[in-house]
């Protein structure tokens, strides 16, 4: 039986529940608490459950109970059919983005944190070690940029990161029509999730949550953790869909994650 799309196009008329499934999509493949994503998108309660049940009637999301309390997830296999029938149905094919020359070349990847002094330079020094020469590295922020953190910069070198070119910088910056168009972006915590922009060129895209107050060292080894898989993937040969899933895979921080 040929996929519907016109109950998912219904349910994403709107702006609230388009940004409830923007929440989602970013915080895939982890599942969100209702009361969460209400906090996040401050939709009141009565209203975002009318919300979430049009989008999950629609097949966009999953529901799940884990107790008292039901989280929500992005459908995979939802977006998958809206797309291929969207993309392949209607458009037949038609007016699909450049995603990028195939085959060996360097692939350009962007790191964004808030103010681009810890987390997002650290990850950049580490990707720059851990890819080689396959990228081409970026980090920014989406606030004011502030000073490296030096505790960051002594720890990447005790590490064996090459920490010369790392500065902080504001995402604008890395954005127009004369910036390098990415391959992929990851945002690492809350601030940069919600203040990125949309990327030109429809990147590969991540968001990791980051734990609260922890170290640098502790950092360095989360991130580590998280990059290596992804790394050791050559793009020149890997499907983007299995890159995508590696992103989508990489360990989530624990439980007191922010």
């Amino acid at each position: 039986m040929e996929h519907d799309p016109v109950p998912a196009f219904a349910a994403l008329a709107h702006p609230q529940r388009l940004e409830v499934l923007r929440l989602l999509v970013g915080r895939y493949p982890q599942s969100v608490p209702a009361g969460e994503i209400g906090a996040i998108t401050d939709i009141k309660p009565s209203t975002l459950s009318g919300y979430l049940a049009q989008l999950a009637e629609a097949g966009l999301i999953t529901q799940e109970r884990r107790g008292t309390s039901l989280r929500y997830a992005l459908s995979l296999d939802g977006i998958e059919r809206l797309n291929l029938r969207w993309i392949g149905g209607i458009c037949r094919g038609r007016g699909l983005p450049e995603l990028g020359a195939p085959g060996p070349r360097i692939r350009n990847i962007l790191f964004v944190g808030h103010h681009n002094a810890g987390p997002s330079l650290i990850a950049e020094a580490l990707f720059r070690a851990q890819a080689g020469a396959r990228y081409e590295v970026f980090s920014a922020g989406v606030g004011a940029p502030g000073a490296p953190d030096p505790q960051a910069l002594t720890l990447l070198r005790d590490r064996g990161c090459d920490t010369d070119l790392l500065w902080s910088k504001p995402l604008a910056s890395l954005m127009g029509e004369a910036a390098p168009r990415m391959d992929a972006v990851i945002t690492l915590g809350e601030t940069a999730r919600a203040l990125a922009p949309v990327f030109a060129g429809c990147p590969m895209q991540a968001h990791w949550a980051l734990r609260a107050k922890q170290s640098a060292r502790d950092l360095f080894d989360q991130l580590a953790a998280r990059l290596e898989p992804f790394a050791a993937l050559d793009p020149a040969a890997t499907p983007r869909a299995a890159m995508q899933a590696a992103l989508d895979k990489a360990p989530a921080p624990r439980p007191e994650a922010a």
